[in-house]
């Protein structure tokens, strides 16, 4: 009986011929169905991943696959909807939980940040599993454009909702307007949190002198927001204090 550990949590995936589910198993089946393709997509990359390969990790004929997913972009595109379909809820509850739009900027990076260390495996299959494209897409036909691959369909109205909030931040007076138009801000501040999450997800060389996590975190997420808001008069004076 095959163990396989994929990701950087320990996440084991047991699979045998014994488990062949009858028919009206169909929810459980579809389970492991998607369990098994993330682990062979996060090991191998989509490019070396083939539909025979899923179904032997599984446990079934890729005939029987078949009767659930037609191919594996079908797979694939599953676990980027329900991945991004996480990440869209971790937001929303910043939206719900947020005081004004200074609380929901932080909330927003610290939410994002969280999400993305709590949800290794859909992070990496969301964002750093790629996946090629013949054609570039044109994001005015993300429906239409059989090119467009699922992330990108999926993916853009999230952030597309992250630069209406900071469009309306701007509005505000919340964020700087002098930093440039609400898309230039939404793509420099979600590649700055992006850059944080990668590397913690990796964590490469275990040798180097990390500072706490929790420490990391806040740094990155003062030195963010620090930037992109707008001073205000009540921190004006703790600021002269800690100059004198």
């Amino acid at each position: 009986m095959p163990t396989r550990k994929t990701g950087t949590t320990a996440k084991t995936y047991t699979i045998s011929l014994a488990n062949r589910k009858a028919r009206g198993s169909g929810h459980e089946r579809l389970r492991e169905i998607l369990a098994a393709a993330k682990a062979l997509f996060l090991e191998h990359g989509f490019e070396n991943v083939s539909t025979r390969k899923i179904a032997e990790r599984v446990g079934i004929s890729q005939t029987a696959l078949f009767a659930y997913y037609k191919t594996k972009d079908d797979i694939f595109g599953q676990l980027i909807r329900d991945a991004f379909g996480e990440l869209a809820q971790a937001l929303a509850e910043c939206d719900r939980t947020a005081t004004d739009e200074r609380d929901w900027m932080r909330r927003c990076v610290t939410g994002y940040v969280a999400f993305g260390l709590s949800h290794p495996d859909e992070y990496r299959l969301a964002f750093m599993v790629i996946k090629a494209y013949r054609k570039p897409y044109n994001a005015e036909q993300l429906d239409e454009n059989e090119e467009v691959g699922e992330g990108t369909r999926v993916g853009v109205p999230v952030f597309m909702q992250l630069t209406k909030r900071i469009e309306q931040a701007i509005e505000a007076g919340v964020v700087r307007a002098d930093l440039g138009p609400p898309l230039l801000v939404a793509q420099a501040l979600w590649a700055s949190i992006h850059g944080l999450v990668a590397i913690l997800i990796a964590r490469p060389r275990p040798h180097f002198p990390w500072e706490p996590l929790d420490e990391l975190i806040r740094v990155q997420t003062d030195m963010l927001l620090n930037g992109l808001l707008t001073e205000r008069d009540e921190r004006a004076p703790t600021r002269t204090a800690r100059r004198r």
